[in-house]
């Protein structure tokens, strides 16, 4: 009889530790939440307001109304897949192909929705192009909390945020341009929930990511390296998998071969190489141009990618710098870098604490310049080819593109080892003796 009350005792005790646990927690994300951040910390205010007015300004340069007006990814999809295409609220994917995954099919499809029964911005086109800056909006700030809170605990500096994303070049150009701030949310969250071993959650999140663009995918060899035991990484691979395989079924299902379009069709294996080193180099070695040299330029770009993520998983490096490592062997390598996709290294530069901020600023203006001046071609036809040819693979803007590419290609190598920071610095120095005036000593008399 005494053992059932004591059984009964400890069992009561241990439901009320759990219910107490569980409040903590709650306690916990109340007082670290976005709301609580927003209530007491001034600069992160200051910061919202200045990423909220920034963003209303990249919106209205994509909207199609505004004379003068910028391109963007958004409004020329809704030109090829609705106004040409005529796929306006069809299901992608099914119905018909769409280069971009799941989460950005169904931002799309929203903004279809809202556009076609309620076009209140002057007409279809242009509340389209607003509903999808207003579905994106969220993400930006989320993004923008999610580094605040990294930096937090990684204690790095949260003026970080400004001084590589707000005050860049890039965020003012392609902000709203695509759905890279989407991507990056997920990323940040991600990273956040593995840092915090909430490895579940940050697998989840990680296929989310998957889900808007195929490339955070490259985060996975590394998050499964830094994980403890071969039980958590067939956890974590078996969680991103699984809830990857859940939303792509039905489609795969209803209609495969369009499906399947989605890793073959548009940005497919026979994509052209664009914007990037590796056109320079299977050019200049006479293995084609930027198409019929493609294939070469694919087995170049992976080869070097695959190598650079191998080699960072295999250093003794901390699981974030080799998740950090692998964005950056990615885009210094790869076939096909558009200038919007720089919005997914924001988070990645923040997190890279001796990344040079000046070599960066010139990377981000190489950036904005390459759609600054991506279609003077079709108001000035007189111009030199490699002037008007945006993909000619030594052409102004492909210049721009590839030095930017390289510049995070010397991250790799450069942002976390201080001994190799080192020899560039005295390298600079002495091959900057000659320019120096000489140093007169006084002398006493």
């Amino acid at each position: 009889m005494c053992a059932w009350y004591l059984n009964e005792y400890w069992a009561k005790a241990s439901i009320d530790n759990v219910t107490l646990s569980r409040r903590g927690q709650i306690m916990r994300i109340a007082e670290n939440g976005f709301l609580a951040m927003l209530g007491k910390d001034k600069n992160f205010r200051l910061i919202l307001i200045i990423a909220s007015t920034l963003w209303i300004y990249s919106s209205l340069l994509k909207l199609p109304f505004m004379v003068p007006n910028n391109y963007s990814d958004v409004g020329y999809l809704w030109i090829r897949d609705v106004y040409q295409g005529q796929h306006n609220l069809q299901i992608p994917y099914v119905q018909y192909e769409l280069e971009y995954p799941q989460i950005i099919g169904a931002l799309i499809l929203i903004g279809q929705a809202f556009s076609t029964y309620a076009p209140i911005v002057i007409d279809q086109y242009n509340t389209f192009i607003v509903i999808e800056s207003v579905l994106q909006f969220p993400f930006m700030i989320g993004t923008l909390y999610n580094l605040f809170r990294l930096c937090s605990r990684l204690r790095l500096n949260q003026n970080r945020v400004y001084l590589y994303i707000l005050s860049t070049l890039s965020f003012v150009v392609y902000g709203f341009y695509n759905w890279d701030f989407v991507v990056a949310y997920f990323v940040t969250l991600s990273i956040l929930l593995y840092l915090k071993k909430r490895y579940d959650g940050s697998s989840f999140t990680l296929t989310l990511a998957v889900l808007t663009k195929f490339i955070p995918g490259i985060m996975l060899p590394a998050m499964l390296a830094g994980l403890p035991t071969w039980k958590s990484r067939a956890r974590f691979f078996a969680i991103a998998a699984g809830s990857w395989i859940l939303v792509n079924a039905p489609f795969a299902i209803a209609n495969f071969s369009t499906w399947i379009q989605l890793f073959l069709g548009y940005s497919g294996p026979n994509h052209q190489l664009q914007n990037t080193w590796i056109s320079m180099v299977i050019s200049t070695a006479g293995l084609g141009d930027i198409i019929s040299g493609a294939r070469a330029g694919h087995i170049l770009s992976f080869g070097i990618i695959a190598y650079l993520i191998l080699r960072a998983i295999a250093s003794d490096k901390t699981p974030l710098e080799k998740i950090l490592l692998s964005w950056y062997a990615w885009y210094g390598a790869i076939y096909l870098f558009d200038p919007q996709m720089f919005i997914q290294l924001f988070p990645i530069v923040v997190l890279t604490p001796d990344f040079n901020f000046l070599t960066y600023r010139i990377a981000d203006a190489l950036n904005a310049f390459i759609i600054l001046f991506y279609f003077i071609g079709s108001s000035h036809p007189e111009l030199p080819r490699y002037l008007t040819d945006q993909l000619t693979p030594f052409g102004l803007i492909n210049t721009f593109s590839a030095l930017r590419q390289l510049i995070f290609l010397g991250a790799y190598f450069l942002a976390f080892d201080p001994k190799r920071q080192e020899r560039l610095r005295n390298l600079i120095f002495r091959l900057s003796a000659p320019m120096r005036p000489p140093q007169i000593s006084a002398r006493r008399h």
